[in-house]
């Protein structure tokens, strides 16, 4: 997407990354350090259709999750500048296709390249969001714990294939998509 916005993201920790969920699909900010979140406002995840969208939509005020947070102020402040209008995708920092990686897990190749890095991605990305909504939220515990907990293990080859049930892998990632919809409504 160039490199200004490249630079302007490095310096503030702040990505503008591609989510792709089932029924939903968009743009958000994401980053900021510890812990990594996404912008959510007024408790809602903004995804918006196209990156000239979420810019225009970055909040100046109000309640969002990265109130008094300086960096964001420098990418709000900065990010008409460094991003071109128009220009396709993200900053090429990350996609998290969560629909390519329920489609992996029902193929049964999620634990293999490309789909594992994939995998791994979506589910520390789940974390992270979940994080905001508290860890006894239905999201945090879906991606953290059960059988995307043990999915997780797997993609780090800390968990033999055949001890995975993807029948359960299946059925908690459908259900962690739609948690991670639900938070956009």
């Amino acid at each position: 997407m160039g490199e200004p916005l490249q630079e302007l993201s490095g310096a503030t920790t702040l990505w503008i990354v591609g989510v792709n969920l089932d029924l939903i699909s968009g743009y958000v900010l994401w980053g900021g350090g510890d812990p990594d979140r996404f912008l959510t406002v007024g408790g809602r995840l903004v995804l918006a259709q196209t990156v000239d969208e979420l810019v225009e939509r970055l909040p100046g005020a109000g309640s969002h999750s990265f109130q008094g947070d300086e960096q964001f102020l420098t990418f709000r402040k900065q990010v008409r500048d460094a991003y071109a209008p128009g220009a396709e995708g993200g900053d090429d920092s990350g996609l998290y296709d969560f629909g390519a990686t329920l489609r992996a897990v029902q193929e049964r190749e999620v634990l293999y390249a490309p789909h594992s890095g994939m995998a791994a991605d979506c589910l520390g990305a789940a974390l992270d969001l979940g994080r905001q909504y508290g860890e006894d939220s239905q999201g945090y515990r879906v991606a953290r714990y059960g059988a995307l907990g043990l999915l997780y293990q797997a993609v780090w080859s800390e968990l033999e294939e055949e001890d995975l049930d993807y029948v359960e892998v299946e059925v908690a990632f459908a259900r962690l998509i739609d948690w991670v919809e639900s938070t956009t409504r």
